[in-house]
């Protein structure tokens, strides 16, 4: 028999045993079963994430030491069924450092046979992928011997590797099907064996640190591109981030030209964008609050949409109410959130008036004039300084026109008047 068929026939007909360790309880997680490896569903939504997180996205982890007990030889396998969402990928981290080293975005992933990528090729029935993550040791000869064109493989001198599977606008928790797989293969004798103990990751252990800039009270917010972060970032999105301190009789808006996003999968490939978002977080503890992505907005493409901040406490609440009403009455696209700061965070603090905005862009299309990866990143610490050093291609209104959001706050007198209405 070829040993390739002989490999797969043995890979999913042997039972899975687990083995569980009594040393170093305090990181070990027992698993029962293969797709029970998995750590809980992380919710966008939840007020639990850090870093500013989507609303409309769930994650799950799995983490692994790599170098010990016989790792260094083991490969996993992950094997499921693609999720009906809008988006989908494979992500992997060195989880020590939260440094990305890996992963597929949901087109990049070949299909099984029989099945298509639904991501590639629209299809309502249920289709199946398998993914390979080799160790730092693995040959040429054994990655081959894995018969797969989706095989990742960990970097030299990770110890603890962290798979992270993120699904946005899923149909439901688990995006219509059940969590993938993880099982074990030894590259030596090409036999499964027991996957490795998941272990906690640090992924949810964001070091949160808050201190006023004096850029936070201009009357302007302008927005830039995020550095590609450190700690556990999606590879497959860009963002534009802004930052400001919004007093209670003042209003913030912004308008911009949204990248268009397709309609149909057979539209995926080329797009200018697959999904954007903007989200409102407290700069106090990094947890995201409020978030409006393309669909709840509405905006037809080629138009405008436009956003208003405001405090819960601002005095004139029910009249800005009743302006942006007046506004999406006459048919134009605008967003009303309404700010808490007296709202309590999960850690028991109110969350404050110093709010981080994020345009969230998810697979962004270099090819496209106004993409927002063609800019410059800005450092996070005191970006309108930073971005003097090339404001065409640092500061977003700037570099990408009316594509770019730009922010400015008024007095809540000055916004009740007609000297302030939306395209």
């Amino acid at each position: 028999m070829n040993i390739r068929k002989a490999f797969f026939s043995l890979l999913f007909a042997i039972p899975f045993i687990v083995g569980c360790s009594d040393t170093d309880e305090s990181t070990a997680v027992k698993n029962p079963t293969p797709k029970e490896q998995w750590g809980k569903t992380l919710v966008g939504s939840d007020g639990t994430i850090f870093a500013y997180p989507d609303l409309y996205v769930n994650y799950w982890e799995y983490t692994w030491r790599t170098q010990e007990d016989g790792n260094d030889h083991i490969a996993l396998c992950i094997k499921g069924a693609f999720p009906s969402a809008r988006f989908f990928s494979l992500s992997l981290y060195d989880d020590e450092k939260g440094e990305a080293i890996g992963g597929l975005a949901d087109g990049e992933i070949t299909p099984d046979a029989g099945s298509v990528n639904p991501f590639v090729t629209a299809s309502a029935a249920t289709n199946y992928f398998t993914v390979f993550i080799a160790p730092a040791s693995a040959t040429e000869v054994q990655m081959a011997l894995l018969c797969s064109a989706n095989v990742c493989k960990l970097k030299a001198g990770v110890k603890q590797a962290t798979i992270v599977m993120r699904e946005y606008l899923g149909t439901d928790e688990y995006g219509g099907v059940e969590l993938p797989e993880i099982r074990a293969i030894d590259l030596r004798t090409m036999q499964e064996v027991e996957a490795p103990l998941r272990r906690n990751s640090n992924v949810t252990k964001f070091p949160v640190s808050y201190s006023e800039l004096w850029s936070d009270h201009n009357q302007d917010m302008p927005f830039f591109l995020a550095s590609r972060g450190d700690y556990y970032p999606n590879s497959s999105t860009d963002y534009l981030f802004a930052r400001t301190i919004l007093p209670d009789d003042q209003v913030l808006t912004f308008s911009f030209l949204p990248v268009p996003i397709p309609k149909r999968v057979e539209e995926y490939k080329g797009a200018a964008a697959r999904y954007w978002s903007m989200c409102f977080g407290s700069a106090r503890d990094t947890h995201s609050y409020y978030s409006v992505y393309d669909e709840q907005a509405a905006t037809p493409d080629g138009r405008k949409c436009s956003f208003v901040v405001c405090m819960k406490q601002n005095p004139r609440l029910e009249a800005i109410r009743q302006k942006v009403e007046k506004e999406r009455s006459e048919g134009k696209s605008v967003q009303l959130i309404e700010w808490d700061r007296e709202r309590k965070s999960v850690e028991g603090k109110e969350i404050g008036n110093c709010i981080v905005t994020l345009y969230r862009n998810i697979l962004p299309n270099k090819a496209w004039e106004h993409s927002i990866s063609n800019m410059i990143p800005t450092p996070y610490g005191d970006p309108v300084n930073a971005a003097q050093a090339a404001p065409s291609r640092m500061i977003a209104h700037k570099a990408l026109g009316d594509y770019g959001p730009y922010g400015m706050k008024y007095p809540n007198e000055q916004f009740l008047s007609d000297e302030v209405r939306f395209p």
